[in-house]
């Protein structure tokens, strides 16, 4: 059932924040929902149909200016990541949000020429390099060769990503959590009847409860991961491979969103929502 949400404009930005998590699979991102992001949601669509009614794009013709940030490494070398790889980076982006006519541009490269930071830890390396380098009302990229507690990247008040993942879905991903967007199998809401147990999720997989449950979104299948996950037969025949009723889920594999390795699309309400924060938001940026 659709949910009539208040909405109050909240101004200045938000991005999920990040924690580290356990026993994810190889090239997922680290970023959590934080406490506050079913209140911090429900502020930016004034009605659910703002997301699940609208069955075409918004065009918003808006171009962000990214900064990136590249730490060197010991031999004071970009190592894995290239210029190339910015441009390709750029690229993506691009092609991934040009349905909402959200694009990206390269409008400043710089080095970070203390290599101890190029083995990043978001709990402290962040604090001591971002106030220094972050460029004032735009996306900022930092790029190092791994980040301690997870792989590829995440999402806080920046982006940071491995440079291995400059190039393909892991920056569409923390882009989309960026612009509001949480994994498909986060959950927003609290225990469902029947409750789904040994998952994460709470979203039915016959879609009753779609819009409370889960990532809040209908045309998103429900997720089982990350308990009952399994890459090579994806919520198989493990704990939590059925829900409260009894459906077996039949996860997004294919969506920026989820961890499995093959991101591809956005759905039709995902742009909606996306879009809805850009206008509240994120419009300040340059």
């Amino acid at each position: 059932m659709k949910n009539k949400l208040t909405f109050f404009l909240i101004l200045g930005s938000f991005c999920l924040r990040a924690q580290p998590i356990l026993n994810r699979a190889n090239g997922s991102c680290g970023t959590l929902l934080q406490a506050n992001y079913l209140q911090w949601r429900n502020s930016i669509i004034n009605t659910q149909n703002l997301v699940s009614t609208l069955k075409h794009d918004t065009c918003l013709n808006k171009k962000f200016s990214i900064a990136f940030h590249v730490v060197l490494d010991s031999n004071y070398q970009w190592g894995s990541v290239t210029p190339a790889s910015l441009n390709g980076c750029i690229n993506s982006l691009n092609a991934a949000f040009s349905r909402i006519c959200v694009s990206f541009e390269k409008c400043y490269v710089d080095v970070i020429s203390n290599y101890t930071y190029n083995s990043w830890d978001m709990n402290s390396t962040e604090a001591l390099v971002t106030p220094s380098w972050n460029i004032d009302n735009t996306i900022n990229v930092y790029l190092a060769d791994s980040i301690l507690g997870f792989p590829a990247g995440y999402c806080s008040s920046v982006i940071v990503l491995e440079k291995a993942s400059a190039v393909g879905s892991v920056p569409i991903h923390e882009m989309g959590h960026f612009f509001g967007l949480p994994h498909t199998w986060n959950e927003i809401g609290t225990s469902a009847t029947p409750a789904n147990t040994g998952t994460g999720s709470q979203e039915h997989v016959r879609r009753d409860n779609c819009y409370t449950n889960g990532d809040g979104f209908c045309d998103t299948e429900a997720d089982c991961y990350p308990t009952g996950f399994d890459i090579y037969s994806p919520c198989g025949h493990l704990p939590g491979s059925t829900d409260g009723y009894g459906d077996f889920f039949v996860p997004p594999v294919d969506n920026y969103m989820t961890y499995f390795g093959c991101g591809c699309r956005f759905t039709q309400e995902q742009y909606n929502f996306m879009a809805r924060v850009v206008l509240t938001t994120k419009l300040y940026l340059h």
